[in-house]
């Protein structure tokens, strides 16, 4: 069993349950969701696709701060922008030339995007793209499928608090890759939905003729179509999954990969659509921060000129397929799905069906880091055009290793005893803190 030091991580850790709620500003990140005391949870420093903890321990990064980046960290022709709009200023009181340049720059990328609004956050994106829609077609309630964001629209059907009930009635969920399942959601509501959106692929690849059946529906039943396109926009291809399935919506939602880990979001659509925008309350004081839109535009011209997301496919097939050629030789169904690109990973060995999900990925996670590897438990796989084939060859060899030792530990029945979860005393002392 390898070891990983990572006390200063921990000893910030500590520090941060007692200041932060969940002990992180983002869920996702918390570190408990890892491979709590035996995983990173501080990062000092980042270039290209490596990442340096506050220890000093170096890794191949493939979470990718939850996949915004898509070129690799401290990338050279967006950090020279950035720098370059700094020394102008950050934000004004006026327009900024960038905001139309941005636009431009998207407008161009994105097959559905004849006009664009800029936000902050793919939350943000997601409401302002529902708030058109209503405004345009009259209708309240929303069709929705996947995750969309924190706001009280999306977490209305699964609340865990603070949302009013009342608002469940307008936000309707339905499955992926069942047209028969939305078809009975329009049929049940007829006339009252404003809009189906969804996430286009985010597991599970659409059957044959499904993009395109919602795409039909919804213009059936005048409604619109709705891309969220946060994590696959300017990643699976430059203009998205519009693009590579070749199925364009009414309005599509951006953010993460748009400008390489800024913050920057944008709702982007149909001329006619986006017109309704500009009477309604969708406005933010950073709508136009500099910084940000000054590397959205470095970031949009270097996906535009060079052949980025070619290479990110390359690589990402190379990881992939040496992921699922290790799951067949120890005995696991194959670990990969959807696109190589984002891919996602699961844990499913032969023989051993009723495995301990958490047991398995707490020590494959502790086991990669120990050997500079830092994956998310269940993906997504995020590869950048920063990944090198060096960087490949040995993701996948520290992966087939780790995963034929996990085989043994199945095998013997010792998995349990394998992981180096904190001690009981220092975990009730961190829970007492938060």
């Amino acid at each position: 069993m390898s070891s990983l030091n990572i006390e200063k991580s921990l000893a910030l850790w500590d520090r941060a349950v007692g200041l932060v709620p969940g002990g992180s500003q983002t869920s996702s990140k918390r570190a408990k969701n890892f491979a709590f005391g035996a995983y990173p949870i501080y990062v000092d420093h980042a270039r290209g696709a490596h990442v340096w903890d506050v220890d000093g321990n170096e890794y191949i990064d493939f979470v990718m701060a939850l996949g915004p980046i898509t070129l690799g960290y401290c990338y050279p022709r967006v950090d020279e922008a950035i720098r370059e709009q700094l020394g102008k200023g950050i934000i004004c009181g006026l327009l900024h030339p960038l905001e139309v340049d941005a636009a431009q720059e998207v407008i161009d990328a994105v097959p559905c995007a004849e006009r664009v609004r800029f936000l902050k956050s793919g939350a943000e994106a997601t409401s302002a793209s529902v708030r058109i829609a209503r405004a345009v077609t009259g209708r309240q309630k929303v069709a929705s499928h996947g995750y969309h964001g924190w706001h009280d629209q999306w977490t209305a059907p699964r609340s865990d608090g603070g949302i009013p009930e009342v608002l469940s009635e307008y936000t309707l969920t339905y499955p992926y890759n069942n047209i028969a399942a939305l078809e009975k959601v329009f049929a049940e509501n007829r006339g009252e939905i404003a809009a189906a959106i969804m996430t286009a692929v985010s597991g599970p690849l659409p059957e044959p003729g499904y993009l395109e059946a919602v795409r039909e529906l919804t213009t059936k039943e005048g409604a619109l179509l709705i891309f969220d396109e946060i994590v696959t926009g300017f990643r699976v291809a430059r203009g998205g999954a519009q693009e590579y399935f070749g199925v364009v919506p009414d309005l599509a939602c951006f953010a993460k990969g748009m400008a390489n880990g800024m913050p920057v979001a944008a709702v982007a659509g149909r001329r006619n659509v986006m017109a309704k925008a500009e009477g309604l309350v969708i406005s933010t004081t950073y709508g136009g921060e500099a910084l940000s839109l000054a590397a959205l535009v470095a970031a949009c011209r270097e996906y535009r000129e060079k052949p980025v997301f070619e290479q990110i496919w390359a690589r990402a097939t190379q990881i992939t397929s040496g992921f699922d050629a290790a799951a067949e030789a120890h005995g696991f169904e194959k670990v990969c799905a959807g696109l190589a690109p984002m891919s996602l990973m699961r844990l499913s060995p032969k023989g051993h069906e009723d495995a301990d999900q958490d047991a398995m990925w707490f020590y494959v996670l502790q086991e990669c880091a120990a050997r500079g590897l830092l994956l998310r438990r269940g993906g997504c796989l995020f590869v950048t055009y920063s990944h090198t084939e060096e960087d490949a060859q040995q993701t996948v060899a520290v992966f087939g290793e780790v995963l034929g030792m996990l085989r043994a530990h199945l095998d013997k029945g010792d998995l349990a005893q394998q992981l180096r979860r904190l001690s009981d005393e220092r975990s009730e002392d961190i829970r007492a803190r938060s």
